[in-house]
């Protein structure tokens, strides 16, 4: 129950499969595949290249501005600790007894002597020379 232009059209093709020729083409992929990674690799290496020769001299330059380290052969200098650690704790420190009532018996941060001092100017201040 085919339709003439059915048995044209299979005809048609059945005369075009008997025409072809049969390729391979694994030699042409297996080239390109080539080209393509050795073009990745090289793109690669000159990126790496690229990178290395822009950046050491940028690692220099801040190196050079870094303050130099202590060489490794020597040991670590200990430092004296700010506070002084004892194992044992001290003893309590006695308060003087007697509470000043007024702020004037409290004793002067400032010592104060009885005698002024000779770089005082006796004429006061602004009277010129």
């Amino acid at each position: 129950m085919s339709t003439p232009i059915e048995d044209l059209i299979r005809s048609t093709l059945t005369d075009l499969a008997e025409e072809a020729v049969p390729m391979n083409l694994t030699d042409s992929a297996v080239a390109r595949a080539h080209r393509r990674r050795t073009l990745t690799v090289s793109v690669g290496v000159a990126g790496v290249v690229a990178a290395l020769m822009v950046g050491t001299p940028l690692a220099l330059a801040v190196s050079r501005d870094a303050p130099p380290s202590a060489p490794a052969d020597q040991p670590p200098v200990d430092l004296p600790s700010p506070v002084p650690i004892s194992p044992v704790p001290s003893p309590p420190v006695d308060l003087p007894s007697p509470v000043p009532s007024s702020p004037a018996d409290l004793p002067s941060p400032v010592p104060i002597s009885p005698v002024p001092s000779p770089l005082a100017d006796s004429k006061g201040p602004g009277t010129g020379s």
